[in-house]
């Protein structure tokens, strides 16, 4: 059960990413509050993107760092699904804040999503994803072989016991 659970957080976080990927847009401006408190309310949509620069050189760059990252994901410094899911926010933080503003970060997302490399950046998410279930396959008997190893008796004996009652023995 824990194995499922813990496999539903990594997809979560990884969908999650996706789905600002394709929701909210880029950002060059740097981290999100900051780029919030420097919206007037009196921008237009279009101003607001137009900010932003344009939208297919966003996930352009945004492809660069995922491939690069994508390289290096299987390495020592990404052995933990939670390692591998802080590497990938870092990666991809500067195309994913939102400019507090609703219909601009729709429309921003919209414009990315008809950009010739967003399949490849979703194809690229869907590669990180398999990555961390991998590694939660990993954690997971990592942690099984641990309480069996620590009980002499694995899960399935620490549920009996629980079950019967003899826990304190």
């Amino acid at each position: 059960m824990k194995l499922y659970s813990e496999l539903f957080n990594v997809s979560k976080y990884v969908l999650v990413a996706v789905l600002c990927m394709t929701t909210i847009g880029c950002d060059s401006e740097g981290t999100a509050p900051d780029a919030i408190q420097d919206i007037p309310k009196e921008l237009t949509v279009e101003e607001i993107n137009a900010d932003r620069g344009d939208a297919c050189e966003c996930i352009d760059s945004a492809l660069l760092k995922l491939n690069a990252f994508l390289e290096v994901m299987t390495e020592d410094t990404y052995s933990t699904s939670k390692s591998l899911n802080d590497g990938l926010s870092q990666t991809m933080s500067g195309c994913m804040a939102p400019k507090g503003q609703r219909e601009a970060d729709l429309a921003w997302s919209e414009a990315i999503s008809k950009c010739e490399s967003f399949v490849q950046v979703r194809e690229a998410m869907f590669q990180v994803r398999e990555r961390a279930l991998v590694l939660k396959d990993i954690e997971q008997d990592e942690y099984a072989n641990k309480s069996k190893d620590s009980q002499g008796m694995g899960a399935a004996g620490i549920l009996d016991r629980l079950r019967d009652g003899t826990q304190g023995n």
